[in-house]
């Protein structure tokens, strides 16, 4: 993981964290945010998903920041962690146990079709998999400053469930040891 940290003074001592997802899906988005709401309130500090104050449906709630800031700090709340799921990539892969070689008996149609179905539809022939970068900042919302961030390592959508649960385990050990949050 990729962290940066302010060296500008801020109070490191939190007490309400509030969780927030920037990801399409709704279900991966919940997960996520669940998951690192389980590892700071099993640090001894009160957290929320914050879909219980803003629901998908609601839409787009930040048209007026400063409301939902306000908000926040009326609820008692004192920092804001983002998690948001950037720079996906696809890519196409062929396996290497897979090899196509055109042979001469090409010439006809029936032997050609037969040799080349049976290589294309063989399982493992052709896949397409998803690369996914979670970018995760900290705010402390007295001043609305951004107090640290960073960027998880690559990982494909079959990974998300175990590696979310690590993921935010490891997000919460990081921000104390770097002592972005007081312990």
């Amino acid at each position: 993981m990729r962290t940066w940290s302010t060296t500008e003074e801020y109070d490191r001592r939190f007490q309400n964290i509030m969780v927030m997802g920037l990801v399409n899906s709704v279900n991966l988005r919940n997960d996520l945010k669940n998951d690192v709401v389980y590892a700071v309130q099993k640090a001894g500090i009160k957290s929320k998903n914050a879909m219980s104050m803003f629901p998908p449906e609601l839409g787009k709630p930040f048209e007026d920041i400063e409301r939902v800031k306000s908000r926040l700090r009326d609820k008692g709340f004192d920092g804001i962690l983002t998690i948001a799921l950037i720079n996906v990539s696809a890519e196409r892969y062929i396996g290497p146990d897979v090899a196509y070689e055109p042979l001469v008996y090409y010439d006809r149609f029936r032997t050609y079709y037969f040799r080349t179905y049976e290589l294309v539809y063989k399982p493992g022939y052709f896949s397409q998999y998803s690369k996914y970068f979670i970018e995760t900042n900290f705010y402390e919302l007295g001043g609305g400053k951004l107090v640290w961030s960073g960027r998880s390592r690559v990982f494909e959508p079959n990974e998300l469930e175990p590696f979310s649960a690590i993921y935010a385990r490891q997000l919460f050990q990081e921000l104390v040891q770097e002592k972005v949050i007081a312990r």
